[in-house]
């Protein structure tokens, strides 16, 4: 089916480029993960995909930072209740005082979905 090839085959690719040095590479992982989430589910959203959006949650770039939050107002919905508390909510909690205003609004407008 396409949800395991898109687990087997795809998401090891997409999840390799958050590791890359190039911001952009780093940003193409994010819009993949919020394009990807439906398709594979939210058992694969919420065991391979949410530990590698957080990691980039302190990623030197503001343009991924905020891209951070976007990306969670995005798999929000597909999380179970408990990672939002103890993993989602402290993270966008700690980027509402990032030095970027972006980052600050994006991260605001993803708690409101919690």
């Amino acid at each position: 089916s396409s949800r395991v090839w898109a687990r087997v085959s795809l998401l090891p690719k997409v999840l390799a480029m958050a590791q890359h040095k190039n911001y952009l590479y780093r940003m193409t992982t994010l819009f993949s993960i919020a394009a990807l989430a439906t398709a594979v589910g939210s058992e694969v959203v919420t065991a391979q995909m949410l530990p590698t959006v957080l990691s980039l949650s302190s990623d030197p770039v503001p343009n991924v930072r905020f891209n951070v939050a976007k990306t969670l107002s995005a798999l929000i919905p597909l999380i179970d209740k408990a990672s939002i508390e103890s993993k989602v909510k402290p993270v966008l909690a700690k980027m509402l005082e990032d030095v970027d205003s972006d980052v600050q609004y994006f991260s605001q407008q993803a708690l409101e979905l919690c």
